[in-house]
């Protein structure tokens, strides 16, 4: 049994609400980011269903997903469950009826069952496009409809995504119901967070190396204002599946909620917003730097403004400090431990040196990946960078693992594994700088 103390301050329903869409700052140029037709894997998708291809006409909601997430690139063994309600469907989510979540490196897929398929795919200029699918209103012989929906931006484009669209993952307080007691406050969750304060509202199978979290759990308010987590499973023990405690068949991913799937996810999302949220600053300030130095006569050729080039240096340690994992969170002694079904089929996504090492070999104690830098810099939210910051990532992140920078916030990182790091990525980022294949590695 775990307690908290209710706060004082009250967050509304949709909190991370931010205003109209036309207030956000992406909704200038250069991005127009509402009135910008997407190419994103999903528009494309609906592109060839224009043309007349018989895509995504299953017989339910379910088949519907199981071919739309092969259709993107998206295992089903990466399925978690989320019981709060903490979604635009929460009529169709409980602790009885979880919602799914699938993800890949450029796609996010939501499912309830009878309703709509939520679907976060990146696009190269607009990032994070949302868009639900409408499963719950099939005709027979024709593709549901779908649309981007942009009242996704009220929670999905304030402060926990930097500022612009992107996934979030959020640990609440669930009571019965599923909705959660918001008044005892909420964590939006990355790889730095603690364990102890991760899962509220989530389904987890697997161990946690005997650490307490939220996950599995149902809060109730008491005496003395007091919100006290009671875990659904007897004596809070692990379990592999969770089968016995909801249906499990209507799930792609049966009674899973992998805890490895939980952590990657949590750190890809914080990537992602890391990433995506750096971009679309650079791009906003090189387009004022470049209208000011118009205004003042000048053109293109004479560069950037003296801000945009802090601004840029600003936003590529961000994402260098991202990319290796500078404030991940220490995992248990033991370790953690997931099932087989998600490790197969997210190490199947692995790009491999000539040595057989990737970005996504796991590790599961002391911290996640065996080799720290992050396999979302091969993810379309990297390759987009603008070639201004992506120049300026590139340079901070040679400096790091070469030791010629020096910044005491990598110490974690020994030489060895920063060697390790630099021949993956020369054998397989294929636009990494000339000066990457002339730097050494210092331990060999």
């Amino acid at each position: 049994m775990k307690i908290v103390q209710l706060c004082l301050a009250f967050l509304p329903l949709l909190d991370g609400a931010t205003g109209k869409a036309e207030d956000f700052a992406f909704e200038n140029a250069p991005i127009h980011y509402s009135s910008s037709q997407a190419r994103d894997p999903l528009a494309l998708l609906g592109e060839r269903i224009q043309a007349g291809e018989p895509l995504l006409r299953g017989q339910s909601g379910r088949d519907v997903l199981h071919e739309l997430l092969a259709l993107l690139n998206v295992p089903e063994a990466s399925q978690v469950l989320v019981y709060s309600k903490t979604s635009a469907q929460n009529d169709h989510i409980s602790p009885d009826r979880p919602r799914a979540v699938y993800f890949s490196e450029n796609a996010y897929v939501g499912w309830v069952q009878g309703g709509k398929i939520e679907v976060i795919t990146l696009d190269p200029q607009l990032g994070a496009v949302f868009y639900l699918v409408n499963a719950d209103d099939l005709v027979p012989g024709k593709s549901p409809t779908f649309e981007r929906h942009q009242s996704c931006l009220n929670c999905h484009a304030g402060g926990p995504t930097a500022g612009t669209p992107g996934p979030l993952v959020r640990s609440v307080y669930p009571s019965a119901t599923g909705l959660p007691y918001f008044q005892a406050g909420s964590t939006y969750v990355d790889h730095s967070t603690p364990i102890a304060d991760r899962w509220g509202g989530w389904y987890v199978t697997g161990n946690a190396g005997g650490e307490e979290h939220r996950g599995n759990c149902l809060a109730n308010e008491e005496a003395n204002s007091r919100i006290v987590l009671h875990s659904m499973i007897p004596n809070g023990k692990p379990v592999a599946r969770l089968d016995g405690l909801i249906e499990t068949k209507p799930y792609l991913g049966g009674g899973r909620s992998d805890i490895v799937a939980l952590m990657v996810l949590e750190h890809q999302v914080h990537a992602h917003n890391t990433l995506l949220g750096a971009n679309m600053s650079a791009r906003l300030a090189i387009h004022r730097s470049r209208q000011l130095l118009k205004e003042l006569g000048g053109s293109e050729a004479d560069g950037l403004t003296d801000s945009t080039r802090r601004i840029l240096k600003h936003r590529a340690e961000a994402i260098v400090k991202c990319l290796l994992f500078a404030d991940e969170q220490k995992l248990p002694v033991g370790g953690i431990q997931g099932g087989a079904e998600f490790e197969k089929a997210f190490l199947a996504g692995a790009r491999q040196d000539q040595e057989g090492r990737s970005l996504r070999d796991l590790r599961l104690y002391e911290r996640l990946f065996k080799n720290r830098c992050s396999y979302t810099i091969y993810s379309e939210a990297f390759a987009s960078l603008v070639p201004e910051l992506k120049t300026a990532v590139f340079e901070k992140l040679l400096g790091v693992l070469n030791g010629t920078d020096r910044d005491e916030t990598f110490a974690d990182l020994g030489q060895s594994e920063r060697d390790r790091i630099l021949e993956i990525l020369r054998g397989t980022l294929s636009d990494l700088p000339q000066s990457w294949h002339q730097v050494a590695v210092k331990s060999h």
